[in-house]
């Protein structure tokens, strides 16, 4: 099954573009999947391997807590991904009720994961069945289809890809899991904080959060983008010194030790700020250890499809193999099937993807109805926003700190080299492959993200300010512009 999606590419010139959509209900960059795409996708990887990342995804859901999610699971906008809202609509939620008071009975542990009220109680067991069963497997699959890409028939490739695909797709639902259960986890924290600390020790809770591990490295399989067509590139060097992680350590161990003092005398409330600090950290570790891991299939299945980019540019199909990226996987399969009967324009669809990257997309297309808004609007405020009316933009705090430098926007890896120590990286959203360029960063500010995004996570382990989810920074803030991030509250303000 495959998950309809609506394309509109109505303009180029930015200035004219709509961003309205026919289909109901609300859309996202925000959530999920789309905090690992910050460019227009490729038709081949939105009709491929996005939708079944989402199926499978959904189709996880469905078997561990009964809920359903209906379609279409996205749609694309001038190019561009945005992720559906509407299982969390009232008539989806009535239409799942039956199923998770099912599985209520049957397994509270596991819908315990959707409310931040018991969500501790939900990802112990979530944890162990990803490390015992789900990693081990998806190792195995991958090791497996790299011993046989090279000599397996052309005609039997797809086959190839879409086991590995329903194992990502799986290993992103534990990853949505378990990172959600991180960033409740962390609401939880913070509202902690702010009730019960922050009158008396001021501040925030991220220093908690922070010095918890040195980053690592990329691994070989990290990726910039999901979208396949992005070549995976060697990285470079993450490491952080020593010195720079032992302060970000101290800082930490005195904030919990601030914290424990100012509750000595409620016993009750220590014993509950140490259970949410232990779970929290924990669950900052376990998040970047599986999106660590998420990528592992993406090179076999990026040679896989370009095995089959050569074979039909032996046919004359296409001119060049990575042509294939720009095929939709309906033609890829027609065409591997025998002749084709009509000719695709793959230098239009090109051109047309170049552009659509000059784009400023929103973080939200569709309408959302009355609960969801208040949801959506008050998500940065648990975890310590306080808009500026300064602001040149504004998001989800992410880091504490503030810094004052100037803005480098990176929007992908060929400009990489350009960002210079203490300048501000301004991006549309990292993932494991930008980690490198954390070690020149004064602080982070992107497109997308929450608290749990790898941004997120990332800048607090190097110690600098970070402000997550503006949705429009990248067009706003021009590189050599000078500006100040305040990572405690969310804003970017003039420098």
């Amino acid at each position: 099954m495959t998950t309809p999606a609506l394309v509109n590419e109505t303009a180029d010139d930015p200035a004219e573009v709509s961003w309205a959509i026919e289909a109901k209900g609300a859309y996202t960059r925000q959530l999920r999947l789309g905090e690992w795409i910050g460019a227009p996708v490729t038709p081949l990887f939105e009709s491929w391997l996005l939708t079944a990342l989402e199926v499978r995804m959904h189709r996880w859901f469905l078997d561990q807590i009964g809920q359903r999610a209906p379609l279409p699971h996205h749609v694309i906008v001038n190019g561009w991904y945005f992720y559906s809202l509407n299982w969390l609509g009232g008539g989806s939620m009535l239409r799942s009720l039956p199923g998770i008071l099912s599985h209520l009975v049957r397994s509270p542990r596991r819908v315990a994961g959707v409310i931040p009220a018991t969500v501790r109680h939900s990802f112990p067991l979530m944890e162990r069945e990803w490390r015992a069963d789900l990693q081990p497997r998806y190792r195995a699959a991958v090791a497996s289809a790299e011993a046989r890409v090279e000599s397996t028939a052309v005609a039997d490739l797809p086959r190839l890809v879409d086991e590995l695909a329903d194992l990502a797709g799986e290993s992103f639902a534990s990853i949505a899991a378990l990172a959600g259960a991180a960033y409740k986890l962390e609401m939880n924290l913070a509202a902690f904080h702010e009730r019960r600390l922050a009158p008396t020790l001021g501040g925030s809770h991220f220093p908690l959060v922070a010095g918890l591990a040195p980053p690592t490295d990329p691994a070989r399989h990290a990726v910039t983008s999901l979208d396949w067509f992005e070549p995976i590139r060697p990285a470079a060097s993450a490491s952080t010194t020593d010195e720079r992680h032992s302060r970000l350590v101290t800082a930490r161990q005195s904030a919990e030790a601030a914290a424990t003092a100012a509750l000595a005398s409620s016993p009750a409330a220590l014993r509950t700020f140490r259970r949410l600090l232990a779970d929290t950290q924990h669950m900052n570790l376990v998040r970047e250890e599986q999106v660590r891991e998420f990528t592992i299939a993406w090179p076999v299945m990026r040679r896989a499809v370009l095995r089959i980019g050569e074979a039909l540019a032996g046919r004359g199909v296409i001119s060049e193999p990575d042509d294939v990226f720009f095929l939709t996987h309906a033609e890829v399969l027609g065409a591997l099937a025998g002749p084709t009967r009509q000719p695709v324009d793959v230098t239009a669809r090109r051109t047309r993807l170049a552009a659509q990257a000059r784009l400023s997309p929103p973080l939200l297309v569709g309408t959302l109805n009355p609960a969801m808004r208040s949801l959506w609007e008050r998500y940065p405020r648990m975890v310590g926003a306080r808009r500026s009316d300064d602001a040149l933009v504004s998001g989800s705090p992410a880091s504490a700190g503030r810094v004052t430098g100037l803005v480098r926007v990176i929007r992908g890896p060929a400009e990489f080299g350009e960002l210079k120590a203490g300048e501000i990286l301004v991006a549309p959203v990292t993932a494991p492959a930008w980690t490198p360029l954390f070690t020149l960063a004064a602080a982070v500010v992107t497109d997308v993200g929450s608290v749990a995004a790898h941004a997120s996570v990332i800048a607090r382990e190097y110690g600098i300010p970070a402000v997550v989810g503006c949705g429009d920074a990248t067009s706003k803030l021009r590189t050599g512009m000078r500006v100040t991030v305040d990572g405690n509250a969310g804003n970017v303000l003039p420098g």
